[in-house]
């Protein structure tokens, strides 16, 4: 059967080729395809050049950064440089000042050294002035020393008021600046020596009274008081008047408590009354060393010392040698 238009007016009844149609389409294919490739040939080629530039870009990068570390090194090589001739001018700089430092202990050394030698000098000069003064000094205290063939109270009395004077002579020397240049003390301790045994020193304060003729205070008679008496309070310390030998202690109804003391030289000094005694006989004692108390024993009205020196067994006035 018939399809109705096959024959319908106005149309042109067409015949397919099969073999046609297949060559028509084979050409479009192979055309696709040659545009695919084009297409593909073009994004590789882009690739590829887009790969090479990153790999230039990178390369580019690198070169940069090793130039810096080469530029960083050398600096520092520089540095390294700079900073050891700044060292080595350091270190000649301090040696220089280490010479001149040494030849400046060097001159002090010298100039102290030629100190020394002026002072040692000087130190040589004074001990041969200072020994002329000690022998002048001597010499003169040799003067004042009385004869020992015919020793008088006169003579006693003489020596030791030279004495004396030259000791206050030497006091006032020693209060001057000049004093720090001369060593006395060896004059000073003859003076003290030769003055020792002489009883000089007044045993306690107060004023030497009663010696000579006068009436007994208590029984009354007129006899001959050969010492003096000296007011003071109970235990006012007596203090012995000249060096020596303690040559009797002891109690009596009329002393009360005493002290004698041997000088060596024929003095004898009497010490009656005392409260107390604080030295033995045989005792060797100094000047001024305290050797009883003041008391009010014996035969006597109130608390006082009965101090008598006597030369040679014969009493003398005390006012006539107390001279300290």
């Amino acid at each position: 059967m018939r399809k109705k238009h096959a024959g319908a007016p106005g149309y042109e009844n067409k015949v397919v080729r099969p073999g046609l149609t297949i060559t028509s389409h084979h050409r479009l294919v192979l055309l696709f395809s040659v545009v695919a490739l084009l297409l593909l040939g073009t994004a590789l080629i882009g690739f590829l050049l887009g790969r090479g530039s990153d790999v230039q870009g990178a390369a580019s990068t690198v070169q940069p950064i090793t130039g810096l570390a080469d530029t960083l090194l050398e600096h520092e090589n520089r540095c390294a440089q700079v900073e050891q001739v700044n060292l080595q001018q350091e270190l000649l700089q301090a040696r220089q000042e280490a010479e001149q430092l040494a030849d400046s202990l060097i001159e002090k050394q010298e100039a102290l050294q030629e100190q020394q030698e002026t002072l040692q000098e000087q130190q040589d000069e004074m001990a041969r002035m200072e020994e002329k003064i000690l022998n002048a000094l001597m010499g003169n205290l040799t003067e004042k020393t009385i004869s020992r063939s015919s020793p008088t109270v006169a003579s006693y009395v003489q020596q030791a008021q030279d004495l004396l004077l030259l000791q206050r002579k030497l006091d006032k020397f020693n209060d001057t600046p000049e004093a720090a240049e001369v060593d006395l003390t060896q004059y000073e301790e003859n003076i003290q020596q030769k003055l020792a045994n002489i009883p000089t020193l007044k045993p306690i304060p107060g004023s030497l009274t009663g010696y000579g003729n006068r009436r007994h205070p208590i029984y009354g008679y007129y006899h001959f008081h050969g010492a003096v008496d000296m007011g003071a309070p109970k235990g006012t310390p007596i203090k012995a008047s000249a060096a020596g030998r303690v040559s009797d202690t002891g109690y009596n109804s009329s002393s009360g408590n005493f002290v004698k003391i041997s000088h060596g030289n024929g003095f004898e000094t009497l010490y009656f009354h005392c409260s107390k005694v604080h030295v033995t006989t045989g005792e060797r004692v100094s000047k001024g060393q305290v050797i009883a108390d003041v008391g009010n024993t014996g035969t006597s009205t109130t608390s006082h010392l009965h101090f008598g020196i006597s030369f040679y067994g014969t009493p003398i006035n005390p006012n006539q040698i107390i001279m300290e």
